[in-house]
């Protein structure tokens, strides 16, 4: 029985590698998914801290763990197993090497950094009004004192969790299959997905179910923007961590500047109904999107062989 099980075992590895060699993009979002789930709906379903569709609480010491887990899990693990199993340790090696990919350009700094910053604030005076802009100059030590730190925090928390996978796995193969916007919508659509089960808990959210949609729209049109910049930047996952931790940092930075200048958010008519549901972040996102499609004609800086060899796993690509 035993010679059985230790034959048995090396057929089951050999099976999955070849699953995953014919299907690695459906292998990796299966296990993204799996992954993070797996952590996450454990929090979602119970009383304490979720839904509570399952009468159950967790104590503390679980719920901190299960809350780390499903922080940490997911798309960068599910990619570096889908690498390693299909490509083996030097594509891995390659995989990380460009979590390090520093050499892009001063500018695509400046924009990884202030791209959400601008988005963020312009739509946001849209509703709020023109003061919001004057308040943004008035009290430009936020920069520093809210938005820098918490983009440091980000690159930990959640970018470099989530961007080796979105970004350094899934987009070069979506791109090769598809045009650079339908992988980007692809993408973007899965990634706001991935989120659901985290949403409806209390270190999460809880996000209103009017807000689901919105949220889910908008990860698939900023995903536009995250393409334009990764592509441009000779696939550099570093670059892409800094835009996602810049991203989660604008809204910490905004919430902040409102407080502090006094301004107001509507509660009502259109402009409070904007606000209170994310759509003016579909908005927001969607017309940076449009204007990167016009302004590119759509290929978001794709350059087949130049993503080719930023995936290889002998060359690591500088982007010019």
């Amino acid at each position: 029985m035993a010679h059985t099980t230790s034959i048995a075992q090396p057929q089951q590895r050999l099976s999955v590698r070849r699953t995953l060699a014919k299907h690695p993009l459906t292998g990796y979002f299966v296990l993204a998914y799996a992954l993070m789930w797996t952590f996450a709906l454990p929090l979602t379903l119970s009383r304490n801290l979720g839904v509570g569709l399952l009468p159950y609480n967790l104590p503390d010491g679980a719920a901190n763990a299960l809350f780390l887990l499903t922080t940490f899990s997911g798309p960068t693990v599910a990619a570096l197993i889908v690498t390693g199993l299909t490509d083996g340790r030097g594509a891995v090696k390659q995989l990380l090497a460009r979590c390090l990919q520093w050499r892009v350009g001063i500018g695509w700094y400046l924009v990884a950094l202030g791209a959400n910053l601008l988005i963020w604030l312009l739509s946001y005076s849209a509703i709020v009004g023109p003061r919001l802009l004057s308040a943004a100059v008035t009290h430009w030590s936020l920069l520093m004192t809210t938005f820098l730190p918490f983009v440091a925090i980000g690159m930990l928390i959640p970018a470099i969790a989530e961007e080796p996978g979105w970004r350094g796995f899934a987009l070069p193969r979506l791109q090769r299959r598809y045009s650079p916007l339908v992988a980007s919508l692809i993408l973007g659509t899965l990634h706001g997905l991935w989120h659901l089960p985290a949403l409806f808990t209390v270190n999460f959210g809880p996000l209103p179910l009017a807000n689901l949609l919105p949220f889910v729209l908008t990860a698939a049109v900023a995903t536009v923007s995250y393409t334009w910049v990764y592509n441009h930047t000779g696939g550099s996952i570093l670059i892409a961590m800094l835009f996602h931790a810049s991203g989660n940092a604008a809204t910490g930075w905004l919430t902040a500047l409102l407080k502090d200048s006094g301004l107001p958010v509507p509660h009502q008519g259109l402009a409070g109904v904007l606000a209170a549901t994310g759509w003016i972040n579909v908005i927001a996102y969607g017309v940076a999107a449009l204007l990167l499609i016009v302004l590119t004609r759509g290929r978001l800086g794709y350059a087949p062989d130049g993503m080719a060899q930023s995936t290889d796993a002998r060359t690591i690509t500088q982007a010019a």
